[in-house]
């Protein structure tokens, strides 16, 4: 019997975005930018104690745009995990897509189908984990989220705030036709509800 599943992004979601020198917001560089964001241990850990998968799903074209070597996207993405292990939440499986059509790189200046928007690894995860895509719900922080999941067929949740981009905090606050939350007990409490 397929099961349903918490998909989550990371960056923004997860983990907080970070103020980079540049001063723009951006996914963490190093693993001393790593801040979770508050609450979303509990969010985890809810649907950690009702067995129901939560699987990341995220693009992390850090090493694609030359922003950080591959070992040290690594070492960021463990020790999300262990921060979030260490307050009782475990992701349960982790999707990422590492592409990005403005690569120097040309085995990753692709235009693939796991990159969000498109809903590639949504797809490729359901496969793999005999999940159920519409009793599903994906929380994202981007217009992007939305779309891949939508596309995928999962009911979506926008956790919306204003550590971005201009351009996606405002494409974001204009997005209709999903739930949203401003903070992850209002996540949790819409979460229960869909799931």
């Amino acid at each position: 019997m397929k099961k349903k599943a918490l998909f989550i992004d990371r960056d923004g979601v997860i983990n907080a975005m970070f103020m980079q020198k540049d001063g723009f917001f951006d996914s963490p560089q190093n693993k001393g930018q790593i801040r979770l964001v508050e609450n979303i241990e509990k969010v985890i850990g809810w649907a950690n104690s009702h067995t129901i998968p939560v699987i990341e799903i995220s693009n992390q074209p850090g090493f694609a745009l030359g922003k950080m070597n591959m070992e040290t996207l690594e070492d960021i993405e463990n020790s999300i995990h262990n921060q979030l292990a260490k307050k009782g939440a475990t992701i349960d499986a982790a999707y990422r897509c590492f592409h990005h059509p403005k690569s120097q790189q040309p085995e990753f200046a692709i235009i693939c189908d796991c990159r969000k928007p498109k809903p590639g690894l949504l797809l490729r995860a359901a496969r793999e984990h005999d999940i159920d895509l519409e009793s599903s719900v994906m929380i994202g922080d981007n217009v992007t989220d939305m779309e891949a999941a939508k596309l995928a067929g999962c009911a979506t949740l926008l956790f919306v705030h204003d550590n971005d981009l201009p351009k996606k905090v405002e494409a974001n606050k204009a997005y209709q036709g999903t739930h949203t939350a401003k903070n992850h007990k209002d996540t949790l409490k819409i979460i229960k509800k869909l799931l």
